[in-house]
């Protein structure tokens, strides 16, 4: 998979759609894959998620910041 939408750059930096699901996943509650298969077809993560993502980011070490969530926002503006 290339990393060419938002989506695709935050699900991969985490390893795939399950391992991303599973990264937000709690001990009372498992993410559904099929949410970020969801975030996946449509290329873009709802803003509500992004807190959730940076916090397990920084928790698992997971080289992540703001602008991936924006990436091709950002590109298209240069």
């Amino acid at each position: 998979m290339s990393a060419s939408n938002p989506a695709d750059i935050v699900i991969s930096k985490f390893g795939g759609l399950t391992k991303t699901a599973k990264a937000l996943s709690t001990d009372e509650k498992l993410f559904p894959v099929s949410t970020v298969q969801g975030w996946q077809d449509r290329g873009r993560i709802p803003q509500g998620h992004w807190p959730a993502l940076i916090a397990v980011a920084k928790r698992d070490a997971v080289d992540l910041d703001i602008g991936d969530f924006l990436g091709a926002s950002i590109e298209a503006a240069e």
